[in-house]
């Protein structure tokens, strides 16, 4: 698959998009791991990737039939599959709940070698998360703020050379 879609979204357009977009990218990491998955974003929070309160995502986990999926569980499940995860945010206290979780739940997993977080950089901005096949990028955070309320730019791209060019610099993000 091949393409760009470009998604504005607001509190009352599109929102349902977004969400979608991104339903879509973490179930098929589910399927078909990525070598590596990373998420930039100057805040990140635990946010509601599946809504599966009728059960409809049963199939990707058994466990996660009927109840809203998090992002700490997907990531987790993702990471299950042989798949290393690249969290790059800032050293923001806002950040420091959802470090704490990923990194307990990535422990409790026995997973903890394949979590490669940064937090170094005061000034990151920019905001994208890539896998080997997908990158969604633009203006959004990962908060539910960034998702369901803030006015938003999204851009989802399937280009391969958009794809390599966003993971050469966000490699970068992981280097002092």
């Amino acid at each position: 698959m091949s393409g760009t879609r470009k998604i504005f979204k607001s509190s009352v357009t599109s929102q349902h998009a977004v969400r979608e977009v991104l339903s879509m990218v973490f179930a098929q990491e589910v399927l078909t791991p990525s070598r590596d998955v990373f998420i930039v974003a100057p805040w990140i929070s635990n946010i509601v990737i599946f809504d599966s309160r009728l059960g409809q995502y049963s199939t990707l986990n058994p466990q996660w039939a009927k109840r809203e999926i998090r992002l700490v569980e997907v990531l987790v499940a993702i990471a299950t599959n042989g798949t290393a995860l690249h969290i790059h945010t800032r050293p923001d206290d806002h950040n420091k709940r959802f470090k704490r979780r990923i990194t307990e739940a990535m422990t409790d997993a026995g997973l903890f070698d394949q979590l490669r977080w940064a937090d170094r950089n005061a000034n990151l901005h920019t905001k994208g998360v890539l896998t080997d096949r997908v990158l969604i990028d633009g203006s959004m955070n990962l908060t539910e703020s960034g998702v369901a309320l803030n006015d938003e730019a999204v851009t989802v791209s399937f280009a391969p050379e958009q794809i390599a060019t966003a993971r050469m610099h966000f490699e970068l993000y992981g280097h002092p």
